[in-house]
């Protein structure tokens, strides 16, 4: 079964995981403001964040593809590439803002001085850190699960004992034979 998800970077995992985070910290935020009667749809959110950032995490996994990280400290590989992926976000929030602004009152120019007028830099900056902070937690299991073996992690947090040890187990038994 590990072998079925293996790959951090598949689409599938990379969206189930953000789209889990995403719909946990939006019921938390429902939590938060219930007394406030404020609508929130929280699975909505949860979705289209999730999409989002599972068409993104692997385009740029595929345009930093031709840089080598060996030679660099996890951390810093980790550090760099939650960076990037902040920038973008906030590039991408910004573009959203404008484009949904420039619609609204029919002009370029227009849409960005309204996004200028309405804009709430707090929230916004919240905003990315939170998802600055999802995504490093996503890169954080990305480089262990590629410093233990690929499917490595998934096999230690997912399957039961028993089946850890019979996997283990085989695969000593394979390397006794090599040897």
């Amino acid at each position: 079964m590990a072998e079925q998800f293996s790959a951090g970077s598949e689409p599938i995992v990379t969206v189930l995981f953000f789209f889990s985070v995403f719909l946990l910290l939006g019921l938390l935020f429902k939590l938060f403001v219930a007394q406030y009667a404020i609508e929130f749809s929280a699975f909505t959110k949860a979705a289209v964040a999730a999409l989002i950032l599972g068409k993104i995490i692997p385009l740029l996994d595929w345009a930093e593809s031709g840089h080598r990280f060996e030679t660099h400290r996890r951390a810093v590989v980790i550090a760099g590439k939650t960076l990037v992926y902040g920038v973008v976000v906030i590039v991408i929030g910004m573009g959203e803002r404008i484009y949904e602004a420039s619609r609204r009152v029919g002009s370029f120019r227009g849409g960005i001085g309204l996004v200028i007028a309405n804009a709430n830099a707090n929230r916004f900056l919240g905003l990315v850190l939170l998802i600055t902070l999802v995504v490093g937690a996503y890169l954080t299991l990305q480089e262990i699960n590629r410093a233990m073996g690929e499917g490595e992690l998934f096999r230690i947090l997912f399957e039961r004992p028993a089946e850890r040890k019979a996997c283990s187990g085989h695969a000593a038994e394979l390397s006794q034979r090599e040897t």
